[in-house]
């Protein structure tokens, strides 16, 4: 292991470290809120998908739909939980959304949305480096101009393959994939070193962090192919959803987040 990637570990465990013992204490001196863990998905939440020009991820653009990068919100979107038309969404309707289908506590709800405007459409977050950016999981950098929230196929698959022998993507795996997108984007995004700061790929391993915690199995910290699939392409909650059993806190995703970047760093050795 060369001397960059040793200071790259140094640099991650230490927070990793005080995340740790964060998480520890808050869990030990927080009383779990269990809540109902399956969602009615009928009736005003049943699921529709707008598909070809009535919808588009680009900022500012005429369609009839707007959807953004990430597969969270669109999937909200496409079950009535946001306004259908992903557009004039509030924060305070997008954290309220946030709290009721996926379980995130109240302050780290308020804290993903605090910095966006009083309305805003969720082509907006399609905008570069806002809340997309380049080495995303399922998605053309900006570079080759397609459609923000447009799912590459190609990209996708390679990652639903990677499912172990009881179908599930693990820590590890999703990792490792997200260390390859890095080198695949260093390799043939102009620029790439440069845009991607550490803010970016914090954020990047943040949303692979709550993927794990809020769309998987948070026992064991993985997500299923079929669950990965129907979040990822097609931005659907899967009809056995269940939710955590108790709130996402923002000391937990930071917590799974650094998990997610050490054995990032690892991957080349433990293979």
């Amino acid at each position: 292991m060369g001397k960059q990637t040793v200071n790259s570990a140094f640099l991650v465990l230490v927070p990793l470290l005080v995340a740790a013992v964060l998480n520890a204490f808050l869990s030990s001196n927080h009383v779990p809120v269990v809540v109902p863990q399956h969602l009615d998905l009928t009736w005003e939440h049943k699921y529709f998908r707008p598909s070809g020009d009535d919808v588009s991820g680009v900022k500012g653009n005429p369609a009839k739909n707007h959807r953004s990068p990430c597969p969270a919100l669109n999937a909200l979107a496409n079950h009535g939980y946001l306004p259908r038309d992903g557009k004039n969404v509030t924060p305070h309707v997008l954290q309220d959304a946030l709290v009721e289908v996926y379980n995130l506590d109240q302050s780290l709800a308020e804290f993903l949305v605090s910095t966006l405007a009083d309305k805003f459409s969720l082509a907006d977050l399609g905008e570069h480096n806002v809340v997309e950016h380049d080495a995303s999981l399922v998605h053309d950098d900006a570079c080759i101009g397609t459609d923000p929230s447009s799912v590459n196929m190609t990209l996708a698959s390679s990652l639903l393959a990677r499912g172990n022998k009881d179908q599930c993507i693990t820590r590890m795996t999703l990792a490792a994939y997200r260390r390859e997108r890095e080198a695949e984007s260093a390799a043939n995004t102009p620029d790439f070193e440069e845009t991607f700061t550490a803010q970016r790929a914090l954020t990047s391993y943040s949303e692979s962090a709550v993927m794990l915690l809020v769309m998987g199995d948070e026992a064991t910290t993985s997500i299923s192919v079929d669950h990965a699939r129907s979040f990822l392409i097609q931005e659907r909650i899967p009809d056995d959803y269940e939710k955590p059993k108790v709130p996402v806190t923002l000391f937990r995703s930071l917590w799974i987040t650094l998990q997610l970047k050490v054995l990032a760093l690892l991957s080349p050795i433990l293979g």
